[in-house]
């Protein structure tokens, strides 16, 4: 996760008078895996979720957004796999993909947004957060490449 805060984990951590392995433990991951993520090697989004929740924060607390969140970012903030995603929906993971990067749009937003674990309303705020970012991107690749030939 982009936005992972080791600084936060570590607070957390002696706010509950929990040591490195103890708190390795509760999540489920190994005591090493703990340590490196409160030494500042950012953990994948599965890992930043199992903190959390041993710890009873949001994921949010340690690994704070900048902007609106897209549907990858919600999805990784749940400790959810495109494949559990996909599995709920009723669609291929590869679908999942591509709606997260807002190349497709859907005709149930109210399943899909269940399967986020959110609201409607939210889900395609996300969903168009995700197609805002892949504009920028392709625009930043256009301008790194010269243009259009």
């Amino acid at each position: 996760m982009l936005n992972f805060r080791a600084d936060r984990l570590r607070k957390q951590r002696l706010a509950r008078g929990l040591s490195s392995d103890q708190l390795a433990a509760l999540a489920g991951i190994s005591p090493e895996t703990e340590r490196r993520a409160e030494s500042g090697r950012k953990p994948g989004p599965r890992v930043v979720a199992a903190l959390a929740k041993a710890l009873g924060v949001s994921v949010g607390e340690l690994a704070p957004a900048e902007g609106p969140l897209t549907l990858r970012q919600m999805r990784q903030r749940r400790g959810l796999t495109q494949r559990e995603v996909a599995a709920e929906v009723g669609v291929t993971s590869q679908m999942v993909s591509r709606v997260e990067a807002g190349t497709y749009g859907v005709k149930d937003a109210s399943r899909w947004a269940a399967a986020y674990g959110t609201s409607e309303a939210k889900w395609t705020k996300a969903w168009r957060a995700g197609q805002e970012e892949r504009r920028r991107r392709i625009r930043a690749q256009t301008r790194d490449d010269g243009g259009t030939e």
